[in-house]
């Protein structure tokens, strides 16, 4: 039988179907956050989660049939390893109950679940980096399903990192008094929180960054494609708090659109173009964070603080710039 060819049509059902499994995702996130009852793996989200899970495999075991096209092959691996995940989680819950915050990023079962999906959800993005079908400068709609599929996987990790995200309890608008209670005086719980909030901010930079510099190393993005990159993960990352800080969406849109700009500005070629991009993003995005949470609650943190964060940021994502696309090397005399 012959090898089946995939097109853009089929890698879009598969980036929807990975929606509807990151749909299910977001659910259990947020019912590991907020919901009062977590005593049973039989869960409405876990529902929406396996569900969509099954319809997915179902999909690209078909479309493997004869031979899997270029990029499914992990994505059939990567199936295997969640459904095995699922069973061990069903069983780990069983035995060692459900569980919050932290323990849930670090389950076993679930870093399986991680891995499994992080391999399904990059199938598109796999199968369009191995074809031509795009070209080097594709419209929106053409490179949506690769686009939608790296969305789901960075949002996927933001997840596994969450505890890191810049985009939940906002380090920089706590008061001291909330860290003092818990500690033997507030310097240090107050130095404990600064240096995790300057730390989920660098993080977060990562996380959002090194996606979008990874696209710049096949294609030129549509304009368009940061923003909704950076927006969908900040949108879903809030959600799973009940849109505690959605107001921070508005820093992932300016970041998103400051990106989107130095990519398509007119003229653009070469590895200083890549470096403007992973200089400029950070510093808008940060510097509309940090607006955003001034104009909401206040800013906390002292000026050194906040402002050493934004050039941080910008440093470092000029330095994974000239890590993922080097100087080239001098010709050989």
């Amino acid at each position: 039988m012959a090898q089946v060819v995939e097109t853009d049509r089929d890698d879009m059902v598969t980036a929807a179907l990975c929606g509807w499994v990151v749909a299910g995702m977001s659910l259990d996130a947020w019912a590991h956050q907020n919901a009062s009852e977590l005593e049973t793996f039989f869960t409405p989200w876990h529902g929406v989660l396996y569900s969509g899970f099954l319809v997915l495999l179902a999909w690209m075991v078909w479309k493997a049939r004869g031979g899997p096209p270029a990029g499914y092959g992990l994505g059939l691996a990567g199936a295997a390893l969640f459904l095995a995940g699922g069973i061990a989680d069903g069983l780990w819950h069983t035995v060692f109950g459900v569980e919050r915050e932290i323990e849930a990023a670090l389950s076993p079962t679930h870093i399986a679940l991680f891995v499994g999906a992080l391999l399904m959800f990059t199938t598109p993005l796999r199968a369009a980096w191995s074809s031509q079908r795009l070209g080097a400068a594709p419209s929106l709609r053409a490179f949506l399903p690769a686009l939608l599929s790296l969305t789901f996987a960075v949002l996927l990790v933001s997840f596994l990192f969450f505890y890191l995200s810049a985009f939940r309890d906002p380090a920089a608008t706590l008061p001291v008094e909330r860290w003092a209670r818990d500690a033997a005086g507030p310097f240090p719980a107050l130095t404990y929180t600064r240096q995790h909030g300057v730390a989920s901010v660098l993080v977060t930079n990562l996380l959002l960054l090194a996606p979008l510099l990874l696209l710049l190393r096949r294609w030129r993005p549509p304009f368009g494609s940061a923003t909704l990159l950076f927006t969908t993960v900040t949108a879903v990352t809030t959600a799973t708090q009940e849109l505690a800080h959605g107001e921070l969406v508005l820093a992932a849109l300016a970041g998103g659109l400051a990106a989107d700009w130095a990519i398509a500005r007119p003229g653009r070629t070469g590895r200083r173009a890549d470096r403007l991009v992973a200089t400029v993003t950070p510093l808008v995005l940060w510097s509309s964070y940090f607006l955003v949470l001034e104009l909401r609650d206040g800013i906390a943190w002292p000026a050194e603080l906040w402002t050493g964060s934004i050039i941080f940021a910008g440093l470092s994502g000029l330095a994974l710039s000239l890590l993922m696309a080097p100087p080239p090397r001098p010709a050989a005399t």
